[in-house]
């Protein structure tokens, strides 16, 4: 199966539809596009909930255009920009939709977005689905509006209309009032039962609806697969998604499910920015759903042309969105406002460019079962079991558990989110409050048969409930940043990082709150922490007894902590530790992100440069000997290479260009 290319479209019925047809066609055949997804009633365009009547012209519009790709090999999808609506941007309903709008948390109502559980407008939206289906489209996608929050003008979102605080209130066993409610369920401290009843109702309703809306097709059109648009897998926690309920839901009997996650830049940005919003988002994202699910990420660039991104910027995430196996990509590069494709920008030629690399990664058949390295661990769940500290806002249950995976990627360092408990003998990462969520009993087993890496706030949380033993810990308390008690961090193991003795990281600023730790016993002492005097203040980065690994920051940007020495320090820290499963790292390399796989008797290094810089001769940590004979896959086309290996190191040759992705495979 190649890399497929979905290009995303807005031509509006009538409005110059026969030049706006030629250039879809010439856009199409010189960028190599398999799939035109067809927008209805988008952005700039849209009129709110659309009639059936209002709607015709628009797939009517659809249905010439299909016969003019398929002698093309193309297929044609649908895209409804809407299904509960964005935001209301001024919109009403129309006459005769009685539909129940959202409610925000504090008693704000919507004009036009529509409560999901609002009976009236399911019976609208299930329909308006059947009628999209008629047209026998390839696919139809559910927009990421299908939601919760992110519904502006609300505050957060919604929903707690009357139809939402009848069922609250079901639930809870007697009337309430949504302030009450909303105070229960931003309860600081230990969770309200009220935030179990929130979790639960948005879980089952949205999963529900998903259901309706994937039988509302396949009643039409059996094979026309219905794809799902998401975002932030974070803030789908406040609303507990069921992913794979969902998924289901709307692919029916179509198997595998369709996901498009969020690729997190709509304007061009610094690569190593991008790389911190990949980590946190698009590699969670494709964690959280089943590992059969069809990937098809958001390369979006609002509002559009190359003043919003360039063609180096766009090649740098077509090229990236393998690193979660991606079966192709959706391309909204052009606008929404009916312009069609602007061969102007020349986005075709770099499509057409890069494909051959994006299909022969593709044909390598990596999986994400087969990747290896550092397992960051995170709870799809989290949100009915953190502690909120101020009660005031819906933004306090989303977790925290991805810090590693951005400070590892960024660190160069092999990582892999993972859900469910991880295989023994391995390293794991845990950041937050995802403790929260675990037995004792998973607890013990994952200090007693993994290495496991903490942040301050999640070494804070394991001693809040009683359990600091099982990481060395006695006790714990928190220094408040810039508070003048810590100012810097000083190596005080005798290790040289970066070519210095002693060598110094900063201590406040956006490193956060600073955890005072009293252990159990004496641990392996890597830093200090310092007085801006100079005065010790107490202990820094440690090591307890050989299995855990503390960095003692919480509650922090991550700015700061992005330091060659804070690199070198966590690779040697990974280096030492006894693992049956050693994590690959590449030294000396700034935001070059590593990821590794090992499948069918080889190993494969996929090395994609986010910096600014070119990297020649890139050595890598990579343990268990093995052959030096491999073959690169680059912009290039694919040649054998020898690589040259020292110890447990090897140095790959050749040079990863800023903002490329290669794959390196090797035996």
């Amino acid at each position: 199966m190649s890399y497929k290319y979905i290009l995303r479209l807005a031509i509006q019925p009538r409005f110059h539809e026969k030049e706006r047809f030629d250039s879809m066609v010439e856009f199409c055949q010189q960028a190599q596009i398999d799939d035109v997804m067809f927008f209805i009633n988008c952005e700039e365009l849209n009129q709110g909930h659309l009639t059936r009547e209002q709607t015709m012209p628009w797939l009517d519009l659809i249905a010439r255009a299909q016969q003019i790709l398929k002698p093309m090999g193309i297929t044609t999808s649908i895209n409804p920009w809407i299904t509960t609506l964005h935001t209301d941007r001024g919109r009403k309903l129309q006459t005769g939709q009685d539909f129940t709008t959202m409610v925000d948390p504090y008693g704000q109502v919507s004009t036009a977005v529509a409560c999901p559980l609002c009976p009236e407008w399911q019976s609208y939206i299930t329909d308006m689905f059947a009628l999209y289906a008629s047209i026998k489209p390839h696919m139809v996608w559910v927009e990421d509006d299908f939601r919760l929050h992110n519904h502006a003008p609300l505050q957060w979102g919604g929903c707690f209309c009357p139809l939402h605080m009848q069922q609250f209130s079901q639930k809870a066993g007697h009337e309430l009032s949504r302030e009450q409610f909303v105070a229960g369920l931003l309860q600081p401290g230990e969770p309200h039962p009220y935030r179990k009843i929130w979790l639960d109702t948005a879980r089952e309703s949205m999963a529900d609806l998903a259901e309706k809306i994937g039988q509302a097709v396949h009643a039409v059109s059996p094979d026309t697969r219905v794809g799902l648009m998401s975002s932030s897998p974070t803030v789908h926690c406040a609303e507990a998604r069921n992913w794979e309920a969902i998924l289901h839901g709307l692919a029916g009997d179509n198997v595998p499910m369709v996901l498009r996650p969020h690729l997190p830049a709509y304007q061009g940005t610094a690569g190593q920015h991008y790389l911190m919003g990949f980590s946190d988002v698009t590699q969670m994202t494709q964690a959280s759903v089943p590992s059969s699910t069809e990937l098809y990420p958001e390369l979006e660039s609002f509002p559009d042309t190359r003043f919003t991104k360039s063609r180096a910027f766009t090649r740098l995430q077509l090229e990236t969105s393998l690193l979660i196996g991606s079966q192709g990509i959706t391309l909204n590069i052009f606008d929404m406002m009916g312009n069609g494709a602007m061969m102007t920008e020349g986005y075709q030629q770099t499509l057409a460019e890069v494909k051959p690399l994006l299909n022969s990664i593709q044909a390598l058949g990596l999986t994400r079962e087969s990747r290896s390295g550092v397992r960051v661990l995170f709870d799809p769940l989290a949100s009915y079991d953190i502690h909120t500290s101020q009660g005031h806002g819906m933004h306090e249950l989303y977790p925290y558990n991805s810090f590693w995976s951005s400070l590892l990627s960024a660190f160069c360092v092999s990582n892999r989110y993972d859900s469910e408990l991880v295989p023994e003998g391995c390293a794991v990462a845990v950041s937050g409050q995802y403790f929260r969520g675990r037995s004792r009993e998973e607890l013990q087993a994952l200090f007693d048969t993994h290495f496991v890496m903490l942040e301050a706030e999640a070494a804070y949380v394991l001693c809040e409930l009683g359990y600091g033993a099982m990481a060395g810990i006695k006790s714990a308390k928190w220094v408040a940043q810039d508070s003048g008690v810590v100012s810097y961090e000083q190596i005080c193991d005798g290790s040289v990082y970066s070519g210095l003795e002693e060598a110094r990281l900063s201590g406040q600023n956006s490193c956060g709150d600073y955890l005072d730790i009293e252990y159990l016993n004496t641990p392996t002492v890597l830093s200090q922490m310092k007085s801006p005097a100079g005065d010790t203040a107490g202990v820094g980065c440690a090591v307890v007894d050989g299995r855990v690994f503390v960095l003692p920051y919480g509650h922090f940007g991550m700015q700061n902590h992005l330091n060659p020495v804070r690199q070198a320090m966590i690779q040697d820290v990974l280096r030492r530790a006894e693992l049956s499963e050693r994590p690959a790292f590449v030294q000396d390399a700034p935001y070059v992100y590593l990821q590794q796989h090992i499948q069918d008797g080889q190993t494969c290094l996929l090395l994609s440069n986010f910096a600014d810089d070119d990297v020649s001769e890139l050595r890598v940590f990579l343990p268990g000997g093995g052959s030096t004979q491999a073959r690169r896959i680059n912009r290039d086309g694919e040649s054998a290479i020898s690589l040259v290996r020292d110890g447990e190191f090897v140095t790959i040759p050749g040079t990863l260009r800023r903002w490329e992705t290669q794959a390196v495979v090797i035996g």
